[in-house]
């Protein structure tokens, strides 16, 4: 998983300003800030790779969850992978749109209804899991 999510990682950082180039009314960030927007673009980058990764390998883990649904597992599995991967493309995205309001408000529809329903979703998935925990230390 940690050569996946370098490789993905890396490569996710070097092409994001090319597949999503800065919106022309992007101010450029002052020298003093620009190390700042850096580290963050390359945290968001290495957790992308890190989606990746556990899209390869995680499933076994949450597939033996015992969520009592079978949906419920491959929801979960989804919405950890959305969780970490969406902000490398969510940030790329801001930056290529600028100050375009209408395009904002689809990013913002896009992205954050989106992770409230994965909120929701883990939520769900911890309730049962605590559930299942009480039950069999009760036993």
């Amino acid at each position: 998983m940690f050569l996946v999510t370098g490789v993905i990682g890396l490569v996710a950082f070097i092409t994001g300003p090319r597949i999503w180039p800065a919106g022309p009314d992007v101010p450029m960030p002052p020298a003093n800030l620009l190390p700042g927007y850096i580290a963050l673009s390359a945290i968001e980058a290495l957790a992308f790779g890190f989606a990746v990764a556990f899209a390869i390998f995680g499933w076994p883990a949450i597939r033996g969850l015992s969520l009592g649904a079978p949906w419920l597992n491959k929801l979960l599995f989804i919405t950890l992978c959305w969780f970490m991967g969406n902000w490398w493309m969510h940030d790329n995205l801001h930056m290529h749109n600028g100050f375009n309001m209408h395009g904002l408000l689809f990013i913002e529809i896009a992205f954050h209804m989106t992770m409230l329903a994965c909120g929701v979703t883990l939520t769900i998935g911890l309730v049962r899991l605590a559930k299942r925990a009480t039950a069999v230390s009760a036993t």
